[in-house]
């Protein structure tokens, strides 16, 4: 059987199907030279030669050792443009006793004696990596530019009228924003993406594929109608949502190689190219935020449900001391609502043997810790940030200015191949002799190009130009730190963005006492530790509650005198809250429990003996603050406030 075989690589281009008929033409003239008849034809049409995974090829190959005895080609371009393989297919034909015929280049297997086909295929091979090279500098030339056209992702689409432009799609945008607001919650790329799944949002693929049938495109690409944890990922990943645009991500060094990475550094990154969905700020606190639970082998908020409340507003930053495992959050319905703790997770899940305390605290005690721990360093706070903060904005303003500069090479660089291709054409014009409608097409073509590239590069730059000088890099920062504190501080309450923006670790004791290590490395520049300005904070409310004894005519006390006199001098503590320093008023022998409701607790001490009791301990408080001995009354070492802290409950 005589069969023919025929290849085309551009299947978009709409002379493909002539040229596929061109091929078996002139292979049908010249087997009926040779009074032979093809009998089946194997067709690629779209396919480069460069790789032999072609289908009507490997056809072709199974169908060889059947009923097939010669096989005719156009030339050996049409074969392949593997110069190795073509010669090893070559070998393969004559040792299986087949006969190969290539019309164009004189090649018959049978009476090989052709000392140039090595050459044939080589040169072959060097067409199409020389091609290949000329598309990759083409290609890296626009990229460099800012030239190059590339989808928008899920939120994103191209103006109808100027395709250069860029703009959100509202409804996609909210999404993204939901998807960065249920990470700043605490949830994990599958539980977001169930989520979205649940609520039928649409998934990229389907709402490119919507927009494709809207613009009459016809397309094959597959279509996810659930979304998954790489789609998630990939989003929040993404800067393209800060209104960068950056290209080069990805580069191919070979013909029909595997796409590589590129480093950050060698991408070519355009900032504040089309407006953006995410502010930076959130978006590198995002950044921040996933780096660290992957070093704390975090695992989202498992068993919660979505809403607008932050189930564990402390996240992957809370570790127990002792063997620094991070503590688990815990949500109890009690009689008055629902109690929210966190404890250790290897004493929890294993026991004492493990971890011999339970490091159990409070969620509102450890949110009071931390306003009070903010007051305490706030002035240190604000030192550091605007030192950490300037420098970077001077390195910032020097990244600008040498982009700035970089740009206007390019833009002198193009400037200086406009006129040396214009000077080309005039002198080709010259000795045209008849072809000048020819050499006008082509060097217009070549012109609009670099025109092309050359208005790109003057967009970037103005839009560099324009931000430079609203640039305010660290002072703007730094305002925003520092409000985010104010804020803290005035509401007494915070939520998982401003923790995750603030705090880089915080370790609980075996006493339930939290030590906060704040970012920007400020805790290394306070010279008191947390619980020793958290003490020096409680022995003042315990003073408090003695000058109150002291001036109580009444010979009695209540907690709830106690609680409402605490609460108008600016401690405010309920009165559940009041117990354990009334604790600590009998433990001293100041008071003792009464027989009657209307006089809970029955003051014993005289006025002397209190105000002796109340010296002794204003002299403690006013000693050394390196000294332990300053804080023997304190209640973070009687630990009468925080009692289950160490076995639980």
């Amino acid at each position: 059987m005589n069969v023919g075989y025929v290849r085309l690589s551009r299947d978009d281009d709409k002379r493909n199907y002539v040229s596929i008929e061109n091929q078996k033409l002139i292979i049908n003239q010249f087997a009926a030279e040779q009074n032979l008849v093809i009998d089946r034809w194997y067709e690629d049409d779209g396919v480069s030669g460069y790789i032999f995974d072609r289908p009507g090829f490997n056809q072709l190959m199974d169908d060889l050792n059947r009923d097939i005895d010669m096989v005719f080609v156009k030339d050996f371009s049409r074969l392949g443009r593997h110069n190795a393989k073509v010669l090893l297919l070559l070998d393969e034909f004559q040792e299986q006793g087949k006969r190969l015929i290539v019309v164009d280049d004189n090649y018959d297997s049978s009476d090989s004696e052709d000392d140039t086909i090595g050459i044939k295929t080589w040169y072959n091979e060097r067409y199409i990596k020389d091609t290949s090279k000329k598309i990759r500098r083409a290609i890296g030339a626009r990229q460099k530019a800012g030239t190059l056209m590339t989808q928008p992702p899920f939120g994103y689409r191209r103006n109808e009228e100027d395709k250069f432009k860029i703009e959100i799609v509202q409804k996609e945008a909210e999404y993204v924003k939901q998807i960065f607001d249920l990470y700043f919650q605490g949830y994990g790329y599958r539980k977001i993406a169930n989520y979205l799944t649940e609520k039928c949002v649409p998934t990229p693929s389907m709402v490119r594929y919507e927009r494709e049938l809207g613009e009459g495109k016809v397309t094959k690409r597959q279509i996810a109608v659930e979304w998954s944890d790489s789609m998630v990922k990939d989003i929040l990943c993404n800067d393209f949502y800060i209104g960068t645009f950056r290209l080069r991500k990805r580069a191919r060094y070979t013909v029909h190689g595997k796409d590589k990475r590129v480093r950050k550094d060698e991408q070519y990154v355009f900032e504040n190219h089309h407006p953006a969905v995410i502010d930076k700020a959130s978006f590198d606190l995002i950044q921040s935020l996933k780096e660290k639970r992957v070093k704390s082998n975090y695992r989202g908020s498992h068993g919660n449900r979505m809403g607008p409340e932050v189930i564990n507003p402390f996240g992957s930053c809370l570790f127990c001391k002792d063997c620094g495992r991070r503590l688990t959050p815990i949500r109890r319905a009690v009689s008055g609502g629902v109690r929210k703790y966190y404890i250790c997770t290897t004493y929890n899940t294993k026991g004492k043997r493990y971890c011999p305390k339970a490091h159990l605290i409070e969620e509102a005690d450890l949110m009071e810790d931390i306003v009070i721990y903010l007051k305490l360093c706030r002035d240190i706070f604000c030192e550091i940030i605007a030192a950490y903060d300037m420098k970077e904005d001077n390195a910032e303003k020097k990244s600008v200015e040498e982009k700035c500069v970089e740009i206007q090479n390019c833009i002198d660089e193009y400037k200086s191949r406009l006129k040396i291709l214009f000077a080309q054409k005039v002198k080709d014009l010259a000795n045209a002799c008849g072809n000048e409608d020819i050499i006008n097409e082509s060097y217009d073509g070549l012109q609009k190009d670099i025109l092309a590239q050359i208005h790109g590069l003057k967009m970037n730059l103005q839009e560099l130009t324009d931000i430079r000088p609203e640039t305010k890099g660290g002072q703007e920062k730094l305002q925003n730190a520092l409000s985010v504190i104010d804020d803290i501080i005035e509401k007494g309450i915070f939520g998982r963005r401003d923790i995750e923006l603030l705090i880089e670790r915080i370790e609980v004791d075996k006493d339930g006492f939290p030590e906060i290590e704040l970012k920007y490395g400020l805790s290394g520049y306070i010279r008191h530790s947390p619980a020793q300005k958290m003490n020096r904070f409680e022995n003042e409310i315990i003073f408090q509650v003695m000058r109150l004894i002291f001036e109580d005519e009444r010979r009695f006390t209540s907690a709830k005198y106690l609680s409402q006199k605490l609460t108008d001098i600016g401690y405010p503590k309920s009165r559940t809250k009041v117990l354990p320093y009334i604790d600590l008023m009998m433990d001293m022998c100041i008071i003792e429990p009464g027989e009657k409701p209307s006089k809970p607790y029955i003051i014993i001490k005289s006025k002397n003996e209190i105000r002796e009791v109340m010296t002794e301990f204003y002299q403690s408080m006013l000693s050394d603050n390196d000294n332990d001995a300053a804080y023997v009354y304190n209640l973070h070492e009687e630990g009468a406030v925080r009692w289950y802290a160490s076995d639980g409950f």
